[in-house]
């Protein structure tokens, strides 16, 4: 276990109600971070001695440390143990008044039916769930005798689905609203180079939307055949590989992109290849300083942004419905694709970066029409050779 994820106890002078210690100072549990003044004391914390603590306080400290991010996934877990404290709590209590020792497989079942009562689909519900889990597993690799009082509880039976991507018609549509916004102006802007980039990017190479974002210079390999040390969930990284379209799209790209970093910044020219390769491939000038190469990238809600707005100029070209565009389902049509022409799942999952196959299974299920098609298919069949 590394340096950060070693069990702290934490001295704190704002508390001394249940002091059994000398100048009224009390006992405070922080497993996650060491953003705080820290005393390392001999014995790890104890389960008995973490019940007795604010589930609140707890909580917090495990989202500043998993749940940092202004990501989709940070969000989703800062809501999801919101609503589980907030139900704990119950009505006329304070949140901050709830104990550790109130959360059990009970509460936690409890929970996920209250949930599904209010209307949150199951979905939601079982991603809730999840949440609650990885708190409750991760506390348990850090407290000793501590069992994880969501570890056996169960969400609702959810029926697979298959992820929904694009077909071919509306990926063509999506390169006729890129091309569309090459013809409104003689020499499309910078912001329109990088706009349709990485739409074409996240396309060829089924990237998560934070993967592209925090993308740096240093990442591209010299040829461009490869994105080096992608960082992916869980920790892990992958290379990527660029085909030979989207690669000589990026050789495009960059020369577009040097030239506005120099035009609008043309101290970068001294700056050392070094610390040029900090900076991310897809720029953005908005409040950037050249002293902080990240102060360069895109937001989280600007890519989002971004591919809804491709999305709506599709649509206007079309009677098909995709002006619900979002980054995932570029994921979603790379994968089906990857899946389509190489018929190898465990492939699809390493292009992804899935760190479990199971997870790359959701695109091989089959929707209801498709087996009806083949359920029609098969009586056809029959009824030729009867």
């Amino acid at each position: 276990m590394d340096e950060k994820n070693k069990e702290i106890l934490v001295v704190s002078e704002q508390r001394d109600k249940h002091s059994k210690f000398p100048s009224g100072k009390t006992l405070e549990v922080s497993l996650f971070t060491e953003e705080v003044e820290t005393i390392r004391l001999p014995s790890a914390p104890s389960s008995e001695r973490l019940q007795v603590e604010s589930l609140k306080d707890v909580i917090e400290n495990y989202l500043k440390y998993y749940a940092k991010g202004q990501g989709h996934t940070a969000r989703a877990k800062r809501y999801d143990l919101g609503h589980f404290l907030e139900f704990l709590a119950g009505p006329g209590q304070e949140s901050s008044q709830v104990k550790v020792s109130a959360w059990t497989l009970q509460s936690t079942k409890d929970f996920v039916d209250y949930r599904l009562g209010v209307g949150d689909a199951p979905a939601t519900v079982s991603r809730r769930l999840a949440t609650v889990k990885h708190f409750g597993r991760t506390l348990a690799e850090r407290v000793h005798d501590f069992i994880n009082p969501a570890r056996e509880a169960k969400g609702p039976t959810l029926q697979a689905s298959k992820p929904s991507g694009l077909n071919v018609k509306e990926v063509q549509l999506l390169g006729q609203a890129i091309r569309s916004v090459y013809s409104e102006s003689k020499k499309p802007s910078y912001a329109a180079n990088r706009n349709s980039f990485l739409l074409e990017l996240l396309l060829a190479t089924g990237l998560r939307a934070d993967e592209v974002r925090l993308l740096v210079m240093g990442q591209l390999s010299s040829d461009l055949e490869w994105l080096k040390n992608v960082k992916t969930k869980g920790r892990k990284f992958r290379n990527v590989y660029l085909d030979s379209n989207i690669r000589a799209r990026t050789k495009d790209y960059l020369i577009a992109r040097d030239k506005e970093l120099q035009k609008k910044y043309p101290g970068a020219s001294s700056i050392p290849k070094a610390d040029l390769e900090k900076f991310p491939v897809l720029l953005s000038s908005y409040n950037a300083s050249l002293s902080d190469p990240s102060s360069f990238g895109l937001s989280p809600k600007t890519i989002w942004r971004i591919i809804a707005s491709f999305g709506k100029k599709a649509q206007a070209l079309s009677n098909e419905d995709i002006s619900n565009l979002h980054p995932h389902k570029l994921r979603h049509t790379f994968a089906h694709g990857l899946l389509e022409s190489s018929k190898d799942v465990r492939l699809v999952a390493q292009a992804l970066g899935h760190s479990d196959v199971r997870t790359t299974m959701r695109y091989t299920e089959r929707g209801e029409e498709e087996i009806a098609r083949a359920i029609e298919e098969k009586v056809s069949a029959t009824d030729k050779e009867s």
